[in-house]
């Protein structure tokens, strides 16, 4: 089988550029069928791209496939039938998937990889054809110039000397044509004093330099403005190395160990000569050119001192012969009479001597003047040449000069090109960046708008179809009730037609009267049920209308007559007052439970304390806090609560515990911050954050605020309630109610076991001495007696509780609470019970009854259930029953055991609905106002005023009763 032909790459240039180009957008809000197609696509098309050849396109589909079907996985329709989206998506399709962009991955890096050194390569060689053409053009410039003298006094040495002089040095420094590298090897303190004035000198300092030492260690102990330089000398035409005074490089000295170590321990470089030492070395550069020094005049070199007798030459005795001695003559005679006659051949041949050396003397006068003469004429005609020799090498180099500065001109024309065309992407980019980031905030803030509008409508939507299934329970109701007032209608009317026509002949007629008897009677039956009806509307309507008048007549007077007052208590959280509460706090009603009476209802005397161990007065945490409020004049507990992202659950909880009259009254009036315990897990935050809230949901300046540190505390200790995902309310009760109880612990004198009754002997087994607010107010206590069928024999324990969690009756769209709560407390058999009597298992009854009721009494309907259906997939169903409770005066005298009867009749302050279904739900709270009296719908950041009627509905999740008899101390 032959390999399929690979396309060129064509998408990007390397393995991350195709990474930017398979993310996909959120996929949340699509379908998991919808995704599934989507999927099956991009599968299909990445193995019609591999087919071709087109390696890329191919891994992008892949990877976009998996990421799709990993979107897939966490759905929650993937989650409930997940065989049915595998055979969608093709059992073995994803691990195909994966397998594919695996090897595809592989191939792409290299075949990148080979197009970078391919592309390298290119680069290289179109370097050396750049070059090459450049070195033809300088040859044919130089060609095309007469050829230099060859003996030039000053310019670049030959490649087999070792030195160059200062001159040579100096023009190549002026001319500016060649990069030149300066390695000063004097001692440090000598370069810091003076050196050559050049950007590309610098110091390598002599004791740096020792036998051995590579460039790389070299360059680690350079000064630090030398280093910079140094990192350039790869590119340098020439390197030249200057001491003292050397006049060559001789082995063993510093120059020589510094060109052995550029030459052979400098593996990274290649040098396109061998670096040169300045003849003369510093002393010599200073000489000649001290203008071009930083310090002309530095302190002079401290020199060994001469042997002043080494200069003298001292006689060798070998080298001296004695002078031979001299032999003994006689005494000379003299002849005097030629004595005449000599002098005048002496004058003669001296008047001779004389005359030939006058001659002589001017022979050589007009041979000097002849050769000056000819001197000076070779003299002109070498400085004629000269000039024209030197006019032919500056222009030869001028036009060398000017072609290297064209070239140099075009690459930096072509670099600035190139840098401002990256400059334009890289601003398009910015600019598309910004527009992008704008828009997005926009539609951000857009979204955000129209989501809390869609959630305002859904809810609306949810209240609205409960509101109708209410109603349409109701209508049954009515109609079951009609059809049987019908039903007794007319079997009465069929006794009463038997009974005349048996007792009388004239059956007929009087059939006919008892007809339209009944008929006028029915007619006004229901004629005075509709006025009834209607008047009683009427006069509800009435009373509203006046309630309402004499509400804004006593606010406005309220307003003109005192501007409210400001408390603030310890922790910095400010919160209206009342001017008409006295020093208690909160006005309360008949629903307000009192703690000091339940106190004195459950034991006979008050509660005794060890104040050799009770904490002194805690001292809040110094917290500011942000409620991001909306500032607007409401009445006193009438605030809403933002919804952070599916916090409805929580909103409609705290909502019901803000309208507890007595817990508020105990966290504005700041008697909790003497018990809050800071040894607890949550070190008495959560009950920090709570009573700020309730402090500022009770202040009437907000229309509603945002509970972010409450929220974020609670988040720290329950990850569940960290996210935005939709939670259950009595689940986030419970565990607040026990992270209250534990943040407002306080200890209480232990009391003697032996004498009381076994019900009490638990309940101080359950506190352990450690008692709170919230565990007087809210906590209750269940007794449960398991019983043998068989023997009698009773087992009896005992369990506290914060709420009643209720079981619903099965198959019945409305029942009762006290149905509820008898099917909770009614018998149930247990089978296979070890009975203590019988010494084996044994069928036996359990029964449950309530043997402490709490002041306030919470009550919690199952409503969710799994759905047998669909066991396996752990899906949950709600029952939309619907519930009927009082609002006043329920009696729990039937349901509870050896309770105080004053602490029995409970009037309902507040309710937790909960709309729609386990996808997708809403809460909201229905609470009855301490301070107005009046019946409040709480939906999140919204508080309206509703009827009593409207409080029941199939939408009750939890109810919270309160005490009737409690009263505040």
């Amino acid at each position: 089988m032959t390999e399929t032909r690979r396309q060129q790459l064509h998408l990007g240039k390397c393995i991350e550029d195709l990474d930017k180009l398979h993310n996909i957008p959120d996929l949340k809000s699509k379908r998991a069928t919808a995704l599934c197609k989507t999927a099956q696509k991009l599968f299909e098309s990445a193995a019609e791209a591999r087919e071709k050849g087109d390696e890329e396109y191919s891994y992008v589909c892949y990877m976009k496939y998996l990421r799709v079907v990993a979107c897939i996985s966490k759905d929650k329709d993937y989650l409930k039938d997940k065989n049915y989206f595998n055979q969608m998506l093709g059992t073995k399709n994803p691990n195909k998937a994966i397998d594919a962009a695996e090897e595809l991955k592989n191939s792409l890096i290299d075949r990148y990889n080979q197009e970078q050194k391919k592309k390298r390569l290119n680069d290289i060689q179109e370097n050396e054809v750049i070059k090459q053409k450049i070195d033809e053009n300088r040859k044919k410039a130089l060609e095309a110039a007469p050829a230099p003298e060859p003996s030039q006094p000053l310019g670049l040495p030959g490649l087999d000397e070792v030195t160059i002089k200062s001159e040579q040095l100096y023009n190549i420094l002026k001319s500016g044509k060649m990069k030149v590298m300066i390695l000063d090897a004097r001692p440090g303190k000598d370069y810091i004093e003076s050196h050559i004035n050049c950007p590309s000198c610098i110091s390598v300092p002599e004791e740096s330099i020792s036998p051995g030492r590579s460039a790389h260690i070299l360059e680690q102990n350079l000064p630090a403005p030398s280093k910079p330089i140094w990192a350039t000398r790869a590119s340098m035409e020439l390197i030249v190395m200057l001491d003292w005074s050397s006049t060559a490089v001789i082995p063993g000295n510093t120059l020589h160990l510094l060109k052995t170590i550029l030459l052979k321990w400098d593996v990274k470089v290649q040098y396109p000569r061998p670096p040169l030492a300045l003849h003369g070395g510093y002393e010599d550069w200073l000489l000649r050119y001290p203008a071009l020094t930083t310090n002309p005049q530095p302190t002079p070199r401290a020199k060994a001192p001469k042997d002043m007798l080494g200069e003298i030459d001292y006689p060798v005795w070998a080298d001296l012969t004695p002078a031979p001695p001299r032999p003994r003559t006689s005494e000379p005679t003299v002849d005097r009479s030629s004595k005449a006659a000599a002098l005048q051949k002496y004058e003669e041949r001296a008047r001779n001597m004389v005359q030939i050396i006058q001659q002589q003397e001017r022979l050589a006068d007009t041979s000097l003047t002849l050769e000056m003469q000819r001197i000076e004429a070779e003299q002109v005609r070498l400085v004629t040449v000269t000039v024209a020799l030197l006019q032919a090498t500056v222009q030869k180099y001028e036009r060398v000069r000017n072609m290297a500065q064209i070239i140099q001109q075009q690459e930096r024309l072509a670099d600035t090109c190139l840098t401002l065309e990256m400059q334009k992407r890289e601003a398009e980019q910015d600019w598309e960046k910004t527009h992008f980031q704008r828009e997005t905030e926009e539609r951000d803030d857009v979204r955000a708008l129209y989501k809390m509008r869609e959630q305002e409508i859904i809810s609306q939507l949810m209240q609205l179809e409960n509101k109708q299934f209410d109603m349409e329970q109701e209508n049954l109701s009515l109609r079951q009730q009609l059809e049987e007032y019908q039903r007794r209608e007319r079997v009465e009317t069929e006794k009463m037609t038997e009974s005349i026509v048996t007792d009388d002949a004239n059956a007929e007629k009087h059939l006919v009267i008892a007809e339209q008897a009944s008929q006028a009677r029915e007619l006004a039956a229901a004629a005075a049920r509709i006025d009834a009806v209607r008047e009683q509307r009427e006069e509800l309507d009435r009373q509203r209308e006046a309630l309402e008048r004499e509400r804004k007549r006593k606010l406005a007077q309220a307003r003109e007559k005192r501007k409210p007052l400001l408390d603030k208590d310890e922790d910095g959280d400010t919160y209206m007052v009342s001017p008409d509460d006295g020093p208690a706090g909160l006005n309360r009603s008949q629903s307000s439970p009192n703690i000091a009476k339940v106190s004195s209802d459950e034991d006979e005397s008050p509660p005794s304390f060890d104040r050799s161990v009770k904490p002194t007065k805690v001292i809040p945490r110094n917290h500011q806090r942000d409620f991001q409020p909306q500032w607007g004049d409401v009445g006193r507990g009438l605030t809403g609560l933002k919804n952070l992202g599916n916090t409805c659950y929580m909103n409609s909880i705290i909502q019901c515990l803000n309208n507890t009259a007595i817990l508020c009254h105990y966290f504005c009036n700041g008697q909790y911050m003497e018990h809050v315990n800071r040894a607890h897990g949550t070190r008495g935050a959560i009950a920090e954050e709570l009573a700020a809230v309730v402090r500022a949901l009770w202040s009437g300046q907000y229309r509603y605020i945002a509970t972010i540190d409450l929220r974020n505390e609670v988040g720290k200790h329950q990850r569940a309630f960290r996210g935005c995902e939709q939670q259950d309310s009595h689940e986030f009760l419970t565990i607040l109610m026990d992270w209250l109880h534990l943040d407002l612990q306080f200890s209480s004198k232990p009391q003697i076991k032996d004498s009381l009754p076994p019900s009490e002997k638990a309940w101080h087994e359950f506190t352990k001495s450690k008692e709170s607010f919230i565990l007087r107010l809210f906590y209750g206590q269940i007794r449960s007696t398991v019983k043998c069928t068989v023997c009698g024999k009773q087992s009896v324990t005992y369990e506290s509780f914060s709420n009643l969690s209720l079981e619903l009756p099965a198959n019945a769209n409305r029942c009762t609470l006290s149905d509820c709560l008898k099917l909770y407390l009614n018998g149930e058999t247990i089978p296979g019970w070890n009975c203590p009597g019988c010494k084996e298992k044994r069928d036996a009854v359990k029964k449950l009854d309530i043997s402490r009721l709490p002041p306030v009494l919470v009550i919690h309907f199952k409503r969710f259930y799994v759905d047998p259906k669909e066991y396996m997939a752990n899906a949950y169903r709600k029952k939309q029953t619907y519930i009927d409770f009082p609002l006043e005066d329920l009696d729990m005298r039937q349901f509870s055991l050896n309770c105080s009867p004053n602490n029995q009749i409970f009037n309902l302050y507040a309710v937790s609905n909960h709309y729609g279904s386990m996808e997708g739900g809403h809460y909201t709270a229905y609470c009855k106002s301490s301070v107005y009296g009046k019946w409040y719908k709480y939906d999140d950041h919204v508080v309206t005023e509703i009827s009593s009627s409207e409080v029941k509905s199939s939408a009750a999740y939890i109810l919270f009763y309160t005490s009737c008899n409690m009263r505040m101390s």
